[in-house]
């Protein structure tokens, strides 16, 4: 028989089957299996399969290729209830060679060492390397490894593993903190192309920190110790006890004692880690105080020595005749608030301050800011209001008594705005008389934009210009234009333009008619 198996088979699994053939009904087969040659029988075994008579061989512990590649050895199948009197040549045994094949199978490193322990004292700044874990390539190809840290507690990065193994401390460990520190490690095989075998294994470093004499004794406090204010000497008026955050050392116990003998209390100890506070002299006086500050101080006996001053605060009440309390005054409760909530406090108080002078300054500048606007709207209205005033053309360079121009000095010097002057064209001087028909039109005409341009003060003015230059419908005169006129033969008398006032003094003089006398333009 020739089997192959895989080199991480379990225990107890099955390698394979050897078959025997018995030619008896089913009822008187018992076919029995053993191993006759070999060294390996403390590795195998062969179970018999009571219905089908066949041999089953299974490993008694793990194979391992790399040791044992192949198994050769030699079995004997008997039957112990053959009857020996219809024997038949043969025998009733039979022997059979079995080989077994073990593959290879790539397997995750193997650690040399389980678990790693390693001793280092707190708060030494000196160590940085406790020493290091090992794993190795259990198959043939024997692959370098790197180890990466998975878990730890407590968690933190308290310690560290570098990709040799390697454990190192990053900073000095505090046993307050914690007195073991402890971390999972993993090695994952390095391929051929450089990445990591998904197949890992894991092993366990516990990191015990020694205890070293860094924390002195405190004071247990106990709840409002009071005493009589008639209390006999030796009263005990409380026992008081300390605790240690480091180990309590194994040369003795808490030693107490007072930081000043000038009182009216003394200090007992029991050498059980507690002591008691007794009344010293009796009789305290409660108008001079009703409440005691006793310091006490306590040190650990430790190398080195440590020690801490703790206050003790006792009441001095008023009692019965029995020694029960009957009155005592409370404790002022400590108000206070922490350096850091003032800080807090103060900054809010600063940011609200900020933000309302912020809100004030915008709402300034806003006002300030529609006050210069409203003051240059009225500046230009006033100045619009003037121009319109101002670009009225007079009747000629010779009018120099029509337009009053003290109103205009009087507005820039006292930069208000004056009330509406009327103005001396305000009234046209109507012709007397009869007028021709094309006359008459352009009269209405002008009395027409007059008045508008007199009511309308919003509006800069229309040069006179555009105005005169319009055409009546029908007119006989045809363009009024300047450029025209020289040379218009036109029999129309514009002698009536003098009796229109001093406006039309000019155009008067350059279409009335004069003999003798030529006009170049």
């Amino acid at each position: 028989f020739h089997f192959k198996v895989p080199e991480n088979i379990s225990v107890g699994g099955e390698v394979g089957r050897v078959k025997v053939e018995d030619v008896d009904e089913p009822q008187h087969r018992n076919t029995k299996y053993s191993f006759v040659r070999g060294d390996y029988r403390d590795t195998f075994e062969i179970v018999a399969n009571p219905f089908t008579n066949e041999g089953i061989i299974r490993p008694k512990k793990p194979l391992d290729f790399e040791k044992v590649a192949e198994y050769r050895f030699d079995i004997e199948a008997t039957d112990p209830t053959v009857d020996l009197r219809y024997f038949k040549s043969g025998g009733s045994r039979s022997i059979s060679t079995v080989t077994i094949e073990v593959t290879d199978v790539d397997e995750p490193p193997v650690f040399t060492k389980l678990p790693y322990e390693f001793k280092v004292r707190e708060n030494d700044p000196e160590i940085r390397t406790l020493g290091s874990v090992w794993a190795h390539d259990p198959d043939a190809a024997k692959r370098k490894i790197r180890f990466i840290r998975r878990r730890a507690s407590p968690n933190g990065d308290y310690i560290r593993v570098s990709d040799t193994g390697i454990i190192q401390l990053p900073k000095p460990l505090d046993r307050e903190f914690s007195s073991s520190y402890n971390i999972t490690v993993a090695a994952q095989e390095i391929l051929e192309d450089g990445r990591l075998s998904d197949r890992e294994s894991h092993a366990q470093v516990h990191v015990i920190v020694t205890d070293e004499n860094d924390n002195a004794p405190e004071l247990v406090y106990p709840e409002e110790p009071r005493v009589c204010e008639n209390a006999a000497p030796g009263k005990v008026i409380i026992r008081i006890s300390a605790t240690d955050k480091d180990e309590i050392s194994p040369r003795g116990f808490f030693k107490y004692s007072l930081a000043t003998e000038d009182s009216n209390f003394s200090l007992v100890e029991n050498y059980d880690n507690t002591a008691n506070i007794t009344v010293k002299y009796g009789q305290f006086n409660r108008e001079l105080a009703k409440i005691h500050y006793l310091p006490v101080i306590i040190s650990d006996n430790g190398d080195p020595e440590l020690s801490s001053t703790n206050t003790l605060v006792i009441s001095v009440c008023k009692c019965n005749e029995k020694g029960n309390f009957t009155f005592c005054e409370e404790r002022a409760k400590q108000v206070g608030v922490s350096i850091q909530a003032l800080v807090a406090i103060f900054i809010c108080i600063f940011t609200i301050i900020v933000f309302f002078a912020v809100i004030t300054l915008l709402i300034l500048l806003r006002k300030r800011h529609k006050k210069d606007l409203s003051g240059l709207g009225r500046n230009v209205a006033e100045i619009h209001e003037q121009l319109v005033t101002y670009d009225e053309e007079g009747g000629g360079e010779m009018d120099t008594t029509s337009y009053d121009v003290s109103v205009l000095n009087s507005v820039r010097k006292n930069g208000i705005k004056p009330e509406a002057v009327p103005s001396p064209y305000a009234q046209v001087q109507k012709p007397p008389g009869n007028i021709t028909s094309g006359a008459g039109e352009m009269e209405m005409m002008i009395e027409v934009k007059k008045d508008e341009a007199d009511n309308d003060r919003d509006l800069l003015p229309y040069d006179t210009l555009h105005i005169y230059g319009y055409e009546g419908a029908e007119s006989i005169a045809e363009s009024l234009s300047s450029l025209e006129s020289g040379s218009s033969d036109s029999d129309i008398d514009y002698d009536f333009l003098n009796d229109w006032g001093p406006r039309f003094k000019m155009l008067a003089e350059l279409y009335g008619s004069e003999p003798n006398e030529d006009f170049v333009y």
